[in-house]
């Protein structure tokens, strides 16, 4: 019997994960980022807003991300019970990784030894950012398992 894995493009290929849905996906994510990039500037631009302003410019965001959390459990749905486990590693991998990274930081950061380009911790691009590298590795192994 033949040892078969299937690549993510075999995957839309076989008709597991539409292409439409993948790219519901990434446009989700990408316009996520786009906005915390626009919204970090804009904060930083006008230090006069209110709090409250700060907050809702900051929080902004958020609300394309949970767009793509949600077509990213559509896909989820789509995928094989393998395609699943992997998914789901490399999740659990990715929260991990996140919360020992923030710690760390925070507990260097209250301690006055932090490193000076995180001040005030990660913040939510900094957490976006540190997920997807610890989601890539958590994948990369997962995949390795399963061959």
């Amino acid at each position: 019997m033949e040892n078969k894995t299937h690549s993510y493009s075999d995957m839309c290929a076989l008709g597991t994960i539409s292409f439409k849905q993948m790219m519901k996906s990434l446009v989700w994510l990408a316009v996520t980022c786009a906005l915390y990039v626009v919204m970090f500037w804009l904060v930083k631009r006008h230090p006069e807003w209110s709090p409250g302003w700060r907050v809702v410019a900051t929080l902004t965001p958020l609300l394309p991300g949970v767009f793509y959390l949600l077509s990213l459990l559509r896909s989820f749905r789509a995928m094989d019970e393998l395609q699943r486990r992997i998914q789901l590693e490399a999740w659990v991998f990715a929260l991990a990784g996140t919360v020992v990274v923030t710690a760390v930081l925070n507990v260097l950061n209250e301690n006055g030894i932090g490193p000076a380009a995180y001040p005030h911790g990660l913040q939510i691009g900094g957490v976006y950012m540190t997920m997807y590298v610890f989601w890539s590795l958590g994948f990369a192994i997962s995949r390795l398992r399963y061959r």
